[in-house]
């Protein structure tokens, strides 16, 4: 292709991001947060949804295969964590390059964040299978644990490029007003999921039985299949972004930015990794029934928060921009809206897990043990399933405006400064019912810390609480 042809391409790419720029300044609220984050919901879900399924079918090889998959969470999180960060940072300096008017800087960046992707991907992978039976170990497997989490593990290690290149690069074409192919692209990643899990895991025909090996091969297959979706959007020139091999070099300056944003969601993902490595332990201390229930209830609560996260992420772009313009009072009604939106799907989670908590819980083992046990934690550990919601949309309203430092704590807070202690504390003087009662009491205090931070940054921004329909 001659420089000419290159830079025309350039040019139009140029083009369609200024067309999207003016659309997150000036297009009604309510439409965009549905333009944006409808995908992303849809998304959110779907990869939430492949993991309960995956929960479903491992339950059904004994109480074993499924108390591994609590134990693998905690190291799939920490390596999704700096995938996670590494995006969400990028999506927000690229959204407020874009509100500036700085369209270069956005092209460099989205360029650097999908070298970092790929270069995360590739060290974690490297660093957990050199170390993964010790790794495993130290996440709380044991036992008869141990074997099925080290076969789901090695194959997830082999292809974890795969994971972080879908997610970085997934919110790099969020942030350029694209929000629908990115969506598009877990939701086939999910499907395959969903669709090949009993046939690797049991077998089928000439297909051997898998188990829980089976269930991390379809998982890196969807991965791939997502991938596909994303490059054929950036190779076919639909991409609003202009690509440039020299640009792929990394840059320290946007690298430095990309963490000084994304960090709070690294640390924020980080921490539960530790959380639940914590909570493994003293699960496990009181027998694989309760291992097994915990790995359930936290795959239902990441189903319950996924959305919300959808939301989030398709908030922070228009946060980003509106704030770069300097129209906090958009800014305002953006939050506001999100939050609203949040809310209404948190109540509408914990309607349905307080009301048929034994019915959810029988969907993945039929012992009793484990539908008794499972029915009273549940009903505890969701009682502020309707409030967490709002801290997930303000600690993006935090990373859409640039305030690392505040995201990073009103993150971690939940995490780090509640619920640690709750988990130390309280299963020594409740004992299994303490375990449960942590996570609510933890909740509502981050809760109360995330609304007093927000009042204080509106009323220093200068920014109404509004719900103004445009």
């Amino acid at each position: 292709m001659s420089s000419t042809s290159i830079d025309a391409e350039f040019s139009r790419a140029q083009d369609n991001m200024r067309k999207k720029a003016v659309a997150m300044g000036q297009a009604p609220v309510w439409k965009l947060l549905f333009r944006f984050s409808g995908p992303a919901i849809l998304s959110m879900v779907a990869a939430a949804s492949y993991t309960v399924v995956d929960a479903i079918f491992v339950g059904r090889l004994g109480p074993e295969a499924l108390g591994a998959l609590p134990v693998v969470f905690p190291p799939i999180l920490i390596f999704m964590a700096v995938s996670t960060g590494t995006g969400v940072g990028a999506a927000s300096f690229i959204s407020r390059s874009l509100g500036a008017g700085d369209q270069a800087s956005a092209n460099r960046c989205a360029c650097v964040a999908v070298t970092l992707a790929l270069l995360v991907g590739v060290l974690v992978g490297i660093i957990y299978l050199s170390n993964l039976e010790a790794i495993l170990q130290l996440f709380g497997a044991t036992g008869a644990v141990l074997a099925p989490a080290k076969r789901y593990m090695t194959i997830l290690a082999q292809f974890a490029f795969l994971h972080s290149a879908i997610i970085v690069i997934g919110n790099l074409i969020r942030a350029e007003g694209s929000p629908l192919v990115s969506g598009m692209a877990v939701v086939v990643c999910a499907v395959t999921n969903i669709i090949l899990d009993p046939i690797l895991i049991f077998g089928c025909g000439p297909i051997p039985r898998l188990e829980v090996a089976g269930a991390a091969l379809a998982t890196v297959i969807g991965h791939g299949m997502g991938i596909g979706v994303l490059l054929y959007h950036v190779l076919s020139g639909r991409s609003a972004y202009g690509f440039r091999w020299r640009l792929f070099i990394p840059n320290r300056a946007i690298i430095a930015e990309i963490y000084r944003v994304g960090s709070a969601t690294i640390f924020r993902m980080g921490a539960l990794a530790g959380v639940m490595t914590l909570a493994n332990t003293v699960a496990a201390a009181f027998g694989v029934i309760t291992l097994a229930v915990l790995g359930v209830v936290f795959r239902l609560a990441r189903f319950a928060f996924m959305p919300t996260m959808g939301l989030g992420q398709g908030m922070l772009p228009l946060v980003g921009f509106n704030f770069g313009a300097q129209q906090k009072e958009r800014v305002s009604e953006v939050v506001v809206k999100a939050g609203l939106l949040g809310f209404g799907w948190g109540l509408f989670c914990w309607l349905i897990l307080m009301l048929f908590p034994s019915q959810v819980m029988s969907t993945f083992n039929s012992d009793p043990r484990f539908i008794v046990e499972g029915v009273r934690a549940l009903r505890i550990f969701v009682l502020l399933f309707f409030a967490v919601q709002l801290q997930i949309i303000v600690s993006f309203f935090f990373q859409g405006i640039g305030r690392g430092i505040p995201s990073f704590i009103l993150s971690s807070a939940r995490q780090v400064i509640f619920l640690i202690p709750g988990l130390l504390i309280l299963p020594q003087v409740y004992g299994v019912v303490g375990l449960w009662m942590a996570f609510p009491v933890a909740d509502i205090l981050s809760i109360l810390l995330t609304l007093g931070w927000l009042a204080i940054e509106f009323r220093n921004q200068g920014m109404p609480f509004q719900l103004r329909y445009a």
